[in-house]
């Protein structure tokens, strides 16, 4: 299936700590921002310590946090504590501070968003390596007839995600322990986030398509058509014919972009959360996002004072169980993923996700009119499509679909993602229960998208073009086909794409789930590290089927030289998107519920969409998923087994003074306003 990541990893080379692998070239440099003051001593403590080196600075001194790059002061009188637990409500007797076991908790999500982020990015990467087959020599030995192409330097890899991946299992092991020091989630502060500033420098790379790129100005160098084209239909067939043989650069370039955009903003929130939840104290450490588990029980006399409360992984399960209790036939019936259940309440974490995903109302325009949603994700998607395929502008019918195909995704999975924090975090993510949600939120959309555009294009059929001696129709292709059949060819076509689409996004989500559960690991960083990967994976899966259908409709059927361009570009597209569709075919599962929907006849006319019956009888008659166990997501998980409770070991001078060499505050610079 498109974008699978490869499992293999490049043995790590190098120190930790400055000199984290990157890649082919030397580390990036790194960088830290001043972040807020957890609590610096308000005088100047040197030489007030004990002399002797194995005593505890009891009077404090002042320490950092470093937390996604972000340099947190702090006195080592909030650090040590005995045991504690990351995965129970714990309790801070008499307003103590007891900030080693949070700090720790902290990092752990760190090395998860990071990771699943480097997995993001290794996915896109390994999908545009794995189309290079035949349509990549096909390209090629076309460069090379027309002289295109020169030596220039490597574009990133996959394979350069590896050394990433495997710096961050390395820096978290230091702190995956029952006892954490603060010399060992100091050096793991740094280590995390030079591994951030190598994956940075590589995303910049990405950016720019590489200068010895086969396919730039392709179309302009084809004697047949190139001096030929009207300028009225140029941006059309460059269009076309760019994506057509580059879909999967597009999808790397609006991908990169959508990644550097929302990145930066989900650490800055995640940072956010974990310092209100250090002050408050809000625990459990590990688990913020997620409704809170039970107060724990207290500790037996001559207990170790670590609390015997239910862990949350284990209130989920309960949580979980008594969901299926309280619901008839729980395992039989569809539900819609993302209904509201009015029994939940909101999770703690919501007020955060919206800030994780920039998600500001728009103002209410005159009149009552529906707001109109935010077009930046659309713009950064546009955006790519041009490094893409090598052009300077778009048609503007086709960055109207980006942008309605965009924001309808962007909604979507934004829903997901409020609905994995609110439900039990350990119960399954059910395929169609997505598909289920998605059809009712996507689908007329989409039908209604392409037929909207499909008609705007129907109004060229008497404005003609002549292209060498042929009058071009745009939409003359319409005349043999009535709109009522062509409504219905789209509404089947559409609903074989969506199940497609949620399947991929599904088996992506479900595999986390399951991958972060079995290490005792399921924090909701893991899923938020996905988003930028999993909304540009959307995209890409919605976005192709409603282009082709627009394509087949129109230009795609017109006769003469500029219709055999097209139809060839429209074959190569085709054998681009071959693996999707061979890896999950109309035939399985749904096959029997799509034939008697397509003999029943669907009632979809031109005046309208009217699906109800056809949905009602779809969820009725088709059990659930059996939710099988899924390769792992992320190829380099920074935990096998995450350990959840720790002590915070006090900081003897020694240890002190091995670290303030390492100190990052005075290198910082101020945050940006």
């Amino acid at each position: 299936m498109l974008g699978a990541v490869s499992g293999a990893m490049d043995a790590a080379s190098g120190l930790l700590g400055g000199n984290v692998p990157g890649g082919p070239n030397a580390p990036a440099p790194l960088t830290f921002i001043k972040g807020e003051n957890l609590g610096q001593p308000l005088m100047n403590l040197a030489g007030a310590q004990a002399p002797e080196d194995r005593r505890p600075i009891d009077a404090g001194a002042v320490i950092e946090f470093i937390h996604l790059g972000r340099v947190h002061l702090d006195s080592s009188k909030n650090w040590g504590h005995d045991v504690k637990k990351d995965d129970i409500v714990e309790s801070f007797p008499n307003g103590a501070k007891l900030r080693a076991f949070q700090y720790r908790a902290a990092l752990h999500r760190e090395a998860l968003l990071l990771s699943t982020m480097l997995t993001g990015c290794q996915s896109v990467l390994d999908a545009l390596e794995k189309s290079k087959g035949g349509l990549g020599d096909m390209i090629g030995a076309v460069a090379d007839l027309l002289g295109a192409g020169s030596a220039g330097a490597a574009p990133p890899k996959a394979s350069d995600l590896n050394a990433m991946g495997t710096a961050v299992k390395t820096a978290i092991a230091k702190i995956n322990t029952a006892s954490t020091t603060y010399k060992d989630l100091h050096q793991c502060g740094i280590d995390l986030h030079q591994v951030r500033c190598n994956y940075r420098a590589l995303q910049q790379k990405l950016l720019a398509p590489p200068a010895n790129d086969p396919t730039g100005g392709l179309l302009g160098k084809m004697p047949l058509l190139g001096p030929a084209i009207p300028p009225a239909v140029a941006d059309i067939v460059n269009f076309v014919t760019g994506l057509a043989f580059k879909p999967m650069d597009v999808y790397q370039h609006f991908y990169v972009r959508v990644a550097l955009d929302t990145e930066p903003t989900i650490e800055k929130t995640v940072n956010t959360y974990t310092l209100d939840a250090l002050k408050g104290p809000i625990t459990p450490a590990f688990y913020l996002w997620y409704p809170a588990p039970p107060a724990p029980e207290p500790a037996a006399p001559g207990g170790s004072g670590g609390g015997t409360g239910i862990g949350f992984l284990n209130d989920a399960k309960r949580r979980f169980d008594e969901l299926k209790s309280k619901v008839e036939d729980f395992g039989k019936k569809i539900r819609d993923f993302v209904e509201p259940d009015p029994d939940q309440p909101p999770a703690p974490g919501t007020p955060y996700l919206d800030q994780a995903f920039q998600i500001v109302p728009p103002p209410m325009p005159a009149n009552n009119a529906a707001p109109l949603p935010p077009k930046e994700m659309a713009t950064l998607i546009a955006n790519g499509f041009k490094t893409g395929i090598g052009a300077n502008s778009l048609p503007g019918f086709v960055e109207t679909v980006i942008v309605e195909v965009s924001t309808i995704n962007n909604e979507f999975l934004r829903e997901v993602y409020k609905k994995l924090m609110d439900r039990p975090a350990v119960q399954p993510i059910n395929e169609l229960e997505v598909y289920e949600a998605a059809r009712k939120r996507i689908l007329d959309r989409l039908v209604n998208l392409v037929m909207e555009k499909v008609q705007f294009l129907q109004t060229a059929k008497d404005f003609g073009i002549n292209v060498q001696g042929a009058n071009i129709k745009p939409g003359e292709a319409l005349l043999d086909k009535g709109m009522e059949e062509l409504n219905q060819e789209v509404l089947r076509r559409l609903n074989v794409a969506l199940e497609l689409t949620m399947g991929e996004l599904v088996d992506k989500l479900e595999g986390l789930r399951q991958q972060a559960q079995a290490a005792d690991a399921l924090a909701f960083e893991a899923y938020l590290g996905a988003f930028p990967w999993l909304l540009a994976l959307n995209f890409r899966n919605t976005f192709m089927p409603v282009w082709q259908l627009i394509m087949d409709n129109t230009f795609g059927k017109i006769s003469g030289p500029l219709g055999d361009v097209m139809r060839k570009a429209r074959d190569a597209m085709n054998s681009a998107k071959s693996k999707v569709d061979d890896a999950r075919t109309v035939a399985n599962r749904l096959q029997r519920i799509k034939d008697r929907a397509t003999r029943e006849g669907l009632q979809a006319g031109s005046g309208g969409q009217n699906l109800t019956g056809y949905q009602q009888d779809w969820a009725a008659t088709l059990p659930p998923d059996q939710v099988q166990p899924k390769p792992p997501t992320v190829p380099f998980f920074p935990f096998a087994k995450r350990t959840n409770c720790s002590t915070g070991e006090k900081i003897t001078k020694t240890e002190y003074d091995s670290v303030k060499g390492t100190h990052k505050w005075d290198l910082a610079g101020d945050p940006p306003a």
